[in-house]
């Protein structure tokens, strides 16, 4: 069972971007452009690197890292809001579903979404030990986010559609995040392949 974790501070570029979409003004329009760079230096490749991300932005580098915190920071960041961006599109498109058949088409809608994603591949192929770090550590800012989003559907299940749950929504988040994780997060170099079905499986039973 996951215990409490501390809250997770975020730069101030990714909240200035969160800012923008919110509508909560233009004051932090440069810091906002800052982190939308990196998100398509990320998305086009081949490496989200710091230097030319400055200077494609016209700053310097201690401005930027101002900004964004450390590369390893920045690149927790956008995997997490792409993330967060594929993760509601899969439920914007199971909104006429309910229960754990919601719950189950999400996450293999979310899933599939993961593997097609030539950025996510390219960086876990070039740089695994950090890609495995930031996308698998326990409490670390991706795998927190979308804990907490599939926790919040949960309950939601639960209190509109009288869903049973096995035990608290976080924990039954967890548990299906961690167990989808050891099927699709897979070392190039390991004679493994992906498997989203298996995953789904395991997730069916837990909210069965």
């Amino acid at each position: 069972m996951p215990g409490p974790t501390s809250p997770i501070e975020r730069s101030p570029a990714f909240q200035a971007l969160r800012e923008e979409e919110a509508g909560d003004g233009v004051a932090a329009v440069t810091q906002a452009d800052a982190f939308r760079e990196a998100v398509a230096a990320f998305i086009a490749g081949p490496r989200l690197d710091m230097g030319r991300l400055a200077l494609k932005l016209g700053i310097g580098k201690a401005t930027l890292y101002r900004w964004t915190g450390s590369r390893e920071q920045l690149l927790a960041e956008v995997l997490t809001y792409l993330s967060q961006r594929t993760f509601d599109r899969a439920r914007s498109e199971t909104e006429h579903l309910e229960g754990k058949e919601r719950i189950v088409s999400v996450m293999r809608i979310y899933l599939t979404e993961l593997l097609k994603s030539a950025p996510l591949r390219r960086f876990i192929q070039s740089e695994t030990p950090l890609a495995f770090r930031l996308l698998t550590t326990r409490g670390g800012l991706p795998q927190g986010d979308i804990v907490a989003r599939l926790a919040e559907m949960l309950t939601q299940e639960r209190d509109l559609h009288g869903m049973v749950l096995r035990t608290d929504a976080e924990t039954l988040a967890f548990a299906i995040v961690r167990i989808s994780e050891g099927f699709i997060y897979v070392d190039p170099v390991a004679d493994i392949e992906p498997d989203i079905d298996a995953a789904i499986e395991i997730a069916s039973l837990l909210v069965e």
